[in-house]
């Protein structure tokens, strides 16, 4: 293409606007005309996406007053007048920058007679206050919860840290979507080398990529392994959790039209944590979490174990109580892998009838249903009562864990212990086993390992991040976080 073709393809017209805009009924172009009949001004906007009653209210009359005193004779003339809080577009202006400009709320002003535009921000996008997040209930913690707008997010943290070493940089992804994705973190406490990172894997996002649609792409995007059985990065909606994590060493990630945000480095045991931690008093919430990481290893292997007893080594049980399993298993027609893969599928299947109703039918539908068909499944004689038992356990142990992620890894990773039990018994548990420590251990976030403070072992971070110590004793951040500043007061096993 040669100089003179691109010269002419920057000229700007009322006709090319059009042109621009044919197939976008809610995009408005509004003709006004001031003094002579040659002197017009073509402003832009998109319905919905603006407060259009300012334009009859404000700006028509501001404008009159700016061509009284210029008679909009250049660019200049225009910004100087500072009667309108207008941005001027520096040429050339590209298709992709109005079209960035009127998408996002802003009222674009086209000048004719001298080819500049200027720009005016009067966003007024669809939106909802914030209210509590309806996955992470608050009981003694605060109400608000983080809604679509990436804006009200940012202020949602900015207002709990009022200091200037909080730092927000934007970043744009997405050809088609545009979506802004805003990294938080404080400066003179995060490590130097994850920081780093971060914005490198932030700036390297494919580009060609037609844009953010779900949560989990930032994840993919971003994780260091790709097909991690375990979620690397840390979830929540709530943003006094993100104020902890941000405290000790961690960065945020937040997506616009997403109410979900990323809080990375992420570790294993950071995801037995509740954002209600830190509004309860230690001895209660050390118990909490001890009950969650046995909740946690129940609801891994409680089906394995019982499945390899039962089928394989009926000599390692309790005379009693196979007593007890072999009488309530007359007249059962399927094998104990048959009966118990059967069960936990049906409880699978409640638990996600129960995600895609409303909140109040879907608890509902998930315990009463529960009861009524395993009733009736034992009194029909499909499954043991023991087999009920089992599954009942396995299903509540997993529901006692806070993040919704790793409740849904180990209903995957669950059914792959059981089926290698089902085959070769106590061995294929404890293969099953060493095979998930050995992933778990090959696994990083962000370089941090997924172990850690386990492996490698820091004694001392390891006590904390299970046991809860008094506010009075947190003197130190998480070492593996490798934060400029170790000092601290606050909850330092997040």
């Amino acid at each position: 293409m040669t100089a003179t073709t691109q010269a002419q393809d920057l000229i700007w017209t009322e006709q090319r606007l059009q042109e621009l805009f044919t197939k976008s009924n809610d995009v408005h172009m509004q003709n006004y005309r001031f003094g002579t009949a040659t002197t017009e001004v073509i402003l832009v906007h998109c319905s919905g996406l603006i407060d259009s009653r300012q334009i009859n209210t404000s700006i028509l009359r501001e404008l009159e007053i700016i061509y009284d005193r210029t008679e909009f004779m250049d660019a200049k003339s225009i910004s100087d007048s500072q009667t309108l809080p207008i941005k001027l577009l520096q040429s050339p202006v590209t298709e992709e920058q109005i079209e960035e400009y009127v998408f996002e709320g802003a009222l674009v002003l086209f000048f004719p007679n001298i080819s500049v535009f200027f720009s005016m921000d009067l966003a007024k996008r669809p939106e909802r206050t914030p209210e509590e997040s309806s996955t992470e209930i608050s009981i003694k913690g605060p109400k608000d919860g983080f809604v679509e707008d990436i804006v009200t997010n940012v202020a949602l943290v900015r207002k709990r840290i009022r200091s200037r070493s909080l730092c927000y940089e934007s970043f744009t992804i997405g050809t088609r979507t545009k979506t802004k994705v805003a990294l938080l973190y404080i400066d003179d406490v995060i490590s130097p080398q994850i920081l780093r990172e971060a914005k490198k894997r932030l700036s390297n996002v494919n580009v060609n990529i037609n844009g953010i649609t779900g949560i989990d792409q930032i994840e993919t995007i971003l994780s260091d392994s790709k097909y991690a059985l375990f979620p690397l990065v840390d979830y929540t909606g709530r943003p006094d959790y993100v104020v902890s994590s941000l405290l000790v060493g961690r960065f945020v990630i937040i997506v616009d039209g997403i109410p979900t945000v990323l809080i990375a480095p992420a570790s294993f045991l950071t995801t037995l944590k509740s954002p209600e931690d830190v509004h309860f008093n230690f001895i209660y919430v050390s118990f909490a979490r001890l009950i969650r990481l046995i909740s946690l290893f129940l609801s891994l292997f409680l089906p394995g174990l019982w499945v390899a007893l039962t089928m394989f080594h009926q000599d390692q049980i309790p005379f009693s109580l196979l007593a007890s399993i072999v009488t309530s298993r007359q007249g059962i027609p399927f094998p104990p892998a048959m009966e118990l893969l059967l069960l936990l599928l049906l409880l699978e299947i409640f638990r996600e009838a129960g995600y895609r109703l409303p909140t109040s039918i879907g608890q509902t539908l998930t315990v009463v249903g529960g009861l009524i068909i395993g009733d009736a499944a034992i009194r029909s004689g499909l499954v043991s009562p023991s087999v009920v038992v089992v599954g009942a356990i396995t299903a509540v142990s997993g529901s006692t864990l806070v993040n919704q992620n790793i409740s849904n890894s180990i209903s995957v990773i669950r059914l792959i212990i059981f089926l290698f039990s089902s085959i070769l018994g106590i061995y294929g548990l404890l293969l099953s086993i060493f095979a998930l420590v050995t992933h778990l251990s090959m696994l990083k976030s962000f370089g941090v390992p997924y172990l850690s403070p386990i492996s490698p072992l820091n004694f001392k971070d390891g006590i904390k991040a299970i046991i809860r110590l008094p506010w009075s004793m947190m003197r130190k951040r998480p070492a593996n976080l490798q934060t400029t500043d170790s000092d601290t007061q606050g909850d330092d096993s997040t």
